[in-house]
């Protein structure tokens, strides 16, 4: 198959080379055109990659601070992009047409127009059957849908690659013009509608309803409503739904608007409804939301009835990292192939020495910002609850109590501050903390982040970078049983694409924005929340003694709040909420501040350890940097392109 990627004396993104083999060769047999199928999944984004993955854009992921990693554009790129580093002649992440990170887009899609061209041909291919042919041309339609997809929410306006061209085709074929964004969403849509269902608008399946263990991955009739419901909430929010405040400008050379000019409230009511359609066919497929029901470890399995929050630390640590769990609606199985670099083990913590085969990089951390975002433990944030610390002494330090709120997630009697006490379930399940508890390696650690401590602060050996320069770990990704940073020591499992606790949120934002606050949005809420081990959204709501603003759920607005704050912490590090935050017009509130952490480089004892140390400037300028740039190459190649508003 190297045959069908080679581009070489290729001179725009859309045109098929004319130096591959004959397509009859690549095709003869249903094993060469299953390899042709891997093919086209192979340009997956490259999402959980450490240097090149897009999870690293937004505030979420932090990366090392030292000059080797912090001054090079080729590490951690996506923070890069949120430091302001980004420009046109050297587009980082760009997935227009591949490098810096990026994978070739529209490659892909060419890719995919050869595969399901050949297979909707006359020709004949050993041995494959005509249910397995349907099903393959499906699957690479949905698969276009989603590369489609992910480029317009990253450059808007994009060129639809729907048919590829020829070096044949004249040269106003060849220069293709981007399309407006609302033309964009309706094919990409399109595109899902013709898999999903017939004409007459009944139900279609020639896509896979199930997929079988081994093909785990590929797309099926679940992931494909998922995914329509996903890009029906895109196309209904702020960002790319009556969007005059940023893009009144953005025109081609009729003066036609790329965005649209006029909200129009029934793209909620659509997103809504695609919505339930998904979730109705994942319930019915045997899809729920994660519940740990294996052995506790041995070490926990006395604190499990007394702890107040271990069963919903084990069921939110445990639904990222079990493989393919029923809550688990598309993987990517990329992190599966044993490559290094990944999310689940360049956060992980170092537990042997570095001359071990198991040492592990620990260099991705995160920044106070997000352990501020998180809950306190009655489920509402710190600046709303009247029980909570005072913001003037969420700082100051106290000793860890020994009681069963904490027992099994904070060492008591150690010193900690307070503003890492009394925080909900999933703050102690996915952050790390100095002085708090960390299952790894198959064991129960007692972790340490201050300078020249073990595990977890900064030593003075042979790596002394690798640690978590805001004294601030993430535990999400790091399956408990992952033994360091080498593939045949780390615990595998997919990267969540799409999860069912996504649809539950999309679901109820898209119901409050179109009927308002309401039952419906409440109770898909509340199933995230007691997963979560919190209570009720209108009971808490509801607590004059609790919250400040009570009622908030009671007025679409508030309720609004409430669900963004929501799917900003159960999907938080899943390069989710960097789109969300895009799509809801709030880059200004989260993208403009600094990176702050702990003085872990220096801070030996509590007092020097927990001062707060402003680490990194961030820059975010609006629009600009709501779209990506595109490549100045490509503006020379095509007269016809034009750039998106702020890049030169």
């Amino acid at each position: 198959m190297v045959a069908l990627l080679s581009v070489n004396g290729c001179n725009y993104l859309d045109i098929v080379p004319d130096n591959i083999m004959q397509l009859e060769d690549i095709f003869e047999t249903k094993e060469k055109t299953y390899s042709a199928l891997a093919d086209c999944y192979s340009y997956m984004p490259n999402i959980y990659k450490v240097h090149t993955g897009t999870a690293l854009l937004g505030d979420e992921w932090i990366e090392r601070f030292d000059a080797t990693v912090a001054e090079n554009r080729g590490y951690c790129i996506g923070n890069k992009i949120m430091r302001g580093w980004n420009n046109t002649t050297n587009s980082l992440l760009c997935y227009w047409t591949g490098g810096q990170g990026g994978t070739h887009t529209y490659e892909a899609l060419r890719m995919c127009n050869i595969f399901i061209d050949y297979l909707e041909s006359d020709f004949h291919i050993i041995d494959l059957s005509e249910v397995e042919r349907k099903n393959w041309i499906a699957q690479i339609k949905v698969l276009k849908a989603y590369y489609h997809y992910f480029i317009i929410r990253l450059y808007g306006p994009i060129i639809i690659n729907d048919v590829n061209v020829t070096p044949m085709d004249d040269l106003e074929t060849v220069r293709r013009r981007r399309q407006p964004v609302e033309d964009c969403f309706q094919y990409v849509l399109g595109l899902l509608d013709e898999v999903l269902y017939n004409e007459d608008g009944s139900e279609k399946y020639e896509l896979q309803t199930v997929t079988p263990a081994i093909f785990y991955g590929q797309v099926n009739r679940v992931i494909a409503k998922a995914l329509k419901a996903k890009i029906l909430i895109t196309r209904a929010s702020p960002l790319f739904n009556g969007n005059s405040e940023y893009y009144s400008n953005f025109v081609n050379e009729n003066g036609e608007h790329y965005f649209p000019q006029q909200y129009d409230p029934e793209k909620w009511r659509e997103a809504y409804e695609a919505c339930e359609e998904a979730i109705a066919l994942a319930h019915e497929q045997g899809h729920k939301l994660y519940e740990y029901t294996d052995k506790y470890r041995s070490f926990d399995i006395d604190d499990v009835e007394e702890s107040e929050i271990m069963k919903a630390c084990y069921n939110l640590r445990f639904a990222i990292t079990e493989p393919w769990n029923d809550e688990l609606i598309w993987g990517h199985t990329g992190p599966c192939d044993g490559s290094n670099l990944n999310l689940h083990n360049t956060s992980a913590i170092r537990y042997q020495p570095v001359n071990s085969n198991e040492f592990t990089h620990q260099w991705l951390g995160t920044s106070l910002d997000v352990v501020e975002r998180f809950y306190t433990k009655n489920g509402v944030p710190v600046d709303e609850d009247k029980t909570y610390y005072e913001e003037s002494e969420r700082f100051d330090m106290v000793k860890i109590p020994s009681d069963t709120y904490h027992l099994g997630y904070m060492q008591p009697g150690e010193t900690t501050v307070k503003m890492h006490l009394n925080r909900e379930p999933r703050f102690y399940a996915w952050i790390a903390v100095d002085r708090c508890i960390w299952r790894t390696w198959d064991l129960r650690l007692d972790i340490k982040l201050r300078s020249g401590e073990f595990p977890g602060g900064r030593m003075s050996d042979n790596h002394p970078t690798d640690y978590f320069w805001t004294g601030i770990g993430v535990k999400k990704y790091v399956h408990p049983e992952s033994r360091g940073y080498v593939a045949s020591r780390t615990i595998q499992y997919p990267y969540p694409l799409i999860r069912l606790a996504d649809l539950y949120l999309l679901a109820a934002e898209a119901y409050n924005e179109y009927y308002g606050p309401g039952q419906v949005a409440y109770d898909y809420l509340n199933k995230i929340r007691r997963r979560a081990g919190l209570p009720d959204v209108e009971q808490v709501w509801s607590d004059a003694t609790i919250v400040n603003t009570v009622g908030k759920h009671t007025t679409k607005e508030g309720l609004r709040e409430i669900i963004q704050h929501e799917r900003l912490l159960e999907l938080s590090f899943e390069s989710q909420s960097y789109y969300d935050i895009l799509r809801w017009k709030r880059a200004d509130e989260f993208y403009t501040r600094p990176v702050r952490g702990w003085n872990a480089p220096d801070g030996k004892t509590a007092d020097s350890f927990y001062q707060v140390i402003t680490w990194q400037p961030r820059t975010f300028t609006t629009p600009k940097d709501y779209l990506m740039p595109i490549p100045y190459n490509e503006m020379l190649k095509n007269p016809n392109m034009i750039q998106n508003p702020g890049w030169i």
